[in-house]
């Protein structure tokens, strides 16, 4: 029988011709025997498997394991981890998705395990990062279970138990996993190839989806900010002796423009949300709007509202979080309908993990949505844009 090494490569010449993105992205990583490791893993431009481990295997399930293996690549969730990231978190999201959108029968984890509801079925890596993140902590008293399976802590305690039964050893198989902008540009590459080739071979419609979605270009929030600016913005001339009539000179007063436009921005406090995370949004938000905006307000709320608004200068400079309850778009959308007289436009500052509120046509042309990660936008920008527009904010101007 042939070693691992030749079966593997035999392997990628079928795909050579039957797959072609899957061989394309197994020829850009090195492959190394570990026999250091219980089964397989990928990361920091390398797939390392145990020999004994492909050895007990047949050549379909071998071929099984590397395909999820390079599908994980291709969806970049060995090569997104930020330092702060749970790596357990991480890997049973990714696990997850992969079951989600192709099913692999020897890989641990699906949403079925964890949720009973249609609400949790074939959704992103951020998402169920989000999700699973939840469950692992101390439930939140002010927050609704919204469909998730209530887990004990046997449960988990059992879970863990066969997961290690089974040899899965979940830190050990991320431990490579970690940012790296080169690998992920060359897999950039890849991908397009695949765009202009339609070389996807038999990948599942939804999976190619999933796996374009990781080709969208880094969104510039400043460019978002300024378009919003300029669809809010309200403005009177005033003459004035000061500035000359472009016609006539000084024989006639000229015209200066007196900006009048308020702006609503609604903080969310819930428990989701970090103190640094509202920092960072009042620095951002107050500096982009210094020019051409008369008044500034911010309103915080979870469940409800938590604050009567203020101007946002004060409020940047005594941080003090009033919420940490569920979170419920609605008040605040109500809020800012009721006084739609007053205020010309109104900012979200959010996660986005809440139910979608329900938006009246002509608000919905002054809502910006902003998202304190750039997860929590890709999980939550496809229904903010249908309500406004949204982007997500992670570093200072």
């Amino acid at each position: 029988m042939a070693n691992a090494a030749e079966r593997i490569k035999a392997i990628s010449q079928k795909w050579f011709i039957e797959e072609p993105l899957l061989f394309l992205t197994f020829v850009s990583h090195k492959l190394l025997e570990n026999a250091g490791i219980h089964s397989i893993r990928c990361g920091q431009g390398r797939i390392e498997y145990n020999p004994l481990w492909a050895a007990e295997r047949g050549d379909a399930r071998l071929e099984e394991a590397l395909k999820a293996e390079l599908i994980r690549i291709l969806l970049r969730h060995p090569y997104r981890k930020n330092p702060s990231s749970d790596t357990e978190t991480s890997y049973i999201a990714s696990n997850i998705v992969l079951n989600e959108h192709y099913n692999f029968p020897e890989l641990r984890f699906r949403a079925k395990d964890f949720w009973n509801d249609a609400e949790h079925q074939k959704k992103s890596f951020e998402f169920y990062y989000h999700e699973y993140a939840l469950i692992k902590k101390p439930s939140d008293p002010g927050k609704e279970n919204g469909g998730v399976m209530a887990v004990s802590d046997e449960e988990m305690r059992g879970v863990s138990a066969e997961r290690r039964s089974a040899g899965d050893d979940i830190l050990e198989n991320a431990a490579l996993w970690e940012n790296d902008e080169f690998i992920n540009e060359k897999l950039n590459e890849i991908v397009s190839r695949a765009e202009q080739n339609a070389f996807w071979g038999r990948l599942p419609g939804a999976l190619i989806w999933e796996i374009r979605a990781a080709l969208k270009p880094e969104l510039d929030w400043r460019a978002v900010l300024g378009g919003f600016r300029r669809t809010v913005i309200a403005e009177k001339k005033v003459p004035t002796r000061f500035r000359p009539s472009r016609r006539w000179g000084f024989m006639y007063m000229g015209k200066k423009y007196a900006f009048t436009t308020h702006i609503l921005t609604g903080i969310d406090v819930s428990g989701s949300i970090e103190k640094e995370d509202v920092a960072l949004f009042y620095s951002c938000v107050n500096r982009f709007f210094k020019y051409g905006v008369e008044a500034l307000d911010a309103v915080q709320f979870d469940s409800e509202l938590k604050t009567e608004p203020r101007p946002l200068k004060k409020a940047r400079h005594s941080i003090v979080i009033h919420g940490r309850g569920g979170t419920n778009y609605q008040p605040l959308i109500d809020y800012f309908s009721d006084n739609a007289a007053y205020y010309d436009g109104l900012i979200v500052f959010t996660d986005g993990f809440a139910a979608v509120p329900s938006v009246p046509p002509r608000a919905a042309r002054k809502l910006l949505w902003i998202c304190n990660r750039k997860e929590n936008y890709l999980s939550n920008h496809e229904w903010m844009e249908k309500l406004g527009r949204c982007c997500y904010i992670n570093s200072p101007l």
